[in-house]
């Protein structure tokens, strides 16, 4: 780590952050080709912004409300407030968003977030389990994590396909797997 330059460091937690989710993903992939899959059904909807309806009991809805707690714990670097919209710490999704923003932390900077849009939502479920496909764009700029002060001046950056798995438990829709692709 001490060869890797300072201003890199959070990108190369980043990148082996992604690493692992996708090894993680490959590996739930793998078992789940390995028992027969019922027929899915696909719910395509329109819906733009992360701010739109948080309702956890469905899993468009759970998705809203896992990135609104992300965008909250960008600001401060706690993944502890993804918490609830996950299915455990030990889930994929919770690993990745905190390795990120650990990294964020070590470099003592955090983020604000001033734009998230969450586009093209698709959703296929069966029975207590559910994928969701997006599009998904950010912006904002990076903020001392001392002061709060901008370390930069804002950016949007390009959208990214993001697909997310999710479980139902006791009613309620969590991300179980995180993965962002580039377009």
């Amino acid at each position: 780590m001490n060869r890797i330059p300072e201003r890199r460091r959070p990108l190369f937690v980043l990148a082996a952050s992604l690493a692992v989710l996708l090894v993680v993903a490959g590996g739930v992939l793998l078992v789940g080709r390995l028992t027969p899959t019922p027929t899915p059904t696909a719910v395509p909807t329109a819906s733009s912004t992360a701010t739109a309806v948080a309702d956890p009991s469905t899993p468009e809805g759970a998705v809203r409300a896992f990135f609104a707690a992300y965008k909250e714990a960008r600001r401060t670097d706690d993944p502890a407030l993804i918490r609830a919209y996950v299915t455990g710490e030990q889930s994929s999704a919770y690993l990745s968003v905190q390795g990120f923003l650990l990294g964020q932390k070590a470099v003592k900077k955090a983020s604000v977030l001033t734009v998230q849009q969450l586009e093209n939502i698709n959703v296929q479920s069966t029975g207590d389990s559910a994928t969701v496909q997006l599009v998904y764009t950010e912006g904002g700029y990076d903020i001392s994590l001392d002061s709060a002060e901008p370390l930069e001046s804002p950016g949007v950056l390009a959208p990214r396909d993001v697909t997310l798995e999710l479980q139902r438990i006791d009613g309620r829709w969590l991300v179980e797997t995180y993965e962002a692709k580039s377009r």
